[in-house]
């Protein structure tokens, strides 16, 4: 029988998801920029009103992306017994 060292294993698994999150995390983060700024590039933007209903476009706040993987983060320490 193989005997597995749990705790090794744990901070390997860990360390990994950690490394997925923090990725995804900046890559979401540069695909919402890069958008933003086509939208601002944009002759439609010389239009822009206050009233989202009026634009014919969009823009993504990132204000608070970054709590949402915070969340992310966590779920692991909130949910391992």
């Amino acid at each position: 029988m193989t005997k597995i060292n749990h705790e090794k294993e744990y901070d390997k698994m860990s360390e990994s998801v950690k490394k997925l999150i923090e990725n995804a995390e900046s890559k979401m983060f540069k695909l919402i920029e890069n958008y933003n700024e086509k939208i601002e590039l944009s002759d439609e933007y010389e239009n822009f009103s206050e009233n989202e209903n009026d634009n014919e476009f969009q823009l993504v706040d990132t204000v608070d992306l970054s709590s949402k993987f915070s969340e992310l983060s966590d779920y692991l320490e909130d949910y391992t017994n």
